[in-house]
């Protein structure tokens, strides 16, 4: 981890969950135009490939399992500032009432809820140095479940109230807390967990879009805080 320590504390820092493909990936690659990226996934290959298409040294890869909260916060803990952090991992597995079982319960609420406050703890101390950012990826389910993802739904419901509550306490340090929530979107996860393999319609968002919300979330003037950000499809543009 020697790595995160010798970061320029300089520099913003943003911590990126997710960011092997996807959305959070998109995120990555296009806050590392004036920021340093600490992109968290948990494929080391693939987060080589999104460091790439960053300027050399503007994006750390850190393979990291969400699951292990030791391991989060001896990560994490060197890092030397965190202006943002973006929880951008989640997992989106087809599940009705039925076919759900008790082990995906866990692991959902483990990945998409336990994972992001717990880092988000870690990483409280640095934010309120900087008076920076917290970010949720959330959903349509954030506040409209769907049948088909009733796991899912559940759990991004959850967040939505985390992220609701967090905001009120972290007012008074500064800490701004949003939710960004796009609609359909056209990443390889949203797709297969339709049975799909591309963006047949043209009715999804594209994750660079996505990526831009974000970034207008994070460089919101200093006077503001933009709370919830829902990001829907316009397909007759498309």
């Amino acid at each position: 981890m020697s790595v995160l320590a010798d970061l320029d504390p300089t520099r913003p820092l943003v911590v990126v969950t997710g960011a092997s493909s996807g959305i959070g990936a998109e995120i990555a690659v296009d806050l590392a135009q004036d920021r340093t990226v600490v992109a968290i996934g948990r494929d080391d290959a693939r987060l080589g490939q999104v460091a790439a298409r960053a300027a050399a040294g503007a994006i750390i890869p850190l393979v990291l399992d969400l699951g292990d909260p030791a391991g989060i916060e001896a990560a994490l803990t060197a890092l030397p500032r965190v202006d943002a952090v973006v929880h951008g991992a989640a997992l989106l597995p087809h599940t009705t009432a039925e076919t759900a079982t008790v082990d995906l319960w866990r692991e959902l609420l483990d990945v998409n809820v336990v994972a992001p406050a717990e880092l988000t703890r870690v990483l409280l101390p640095r934010l309120r140095d900087t008076r920076g950012s917290v970010v949720f990826i959330g959903s349509g389910a954030s506040r409209r479940a769907a049948a088909g993802h009733v796991v899912y739904g559940a759990t991004k419901h959850a967040l939505q109230a985390y992220a609701d509550a967090l905001r009120q306490e972290l007012e008074p340090d500064g800490i701004r807390v949003s939710t960004v929530s796009p609609g359909p979107t056209a990443t390889a996860g949203a797709l297969a967990a339709e049975g799909l393999t591309r963006d047949e319609d043209g009715r999804r968002i594209l994750p660079t879009t996505v990526a831009r919300s974000v970034r207008h979330v994070i460089d919101a003037p200093a006077d503001t805080q933009i709370t919830e950000v829902w990001v829907r499809p316009r397909v007759e543009l498309r």
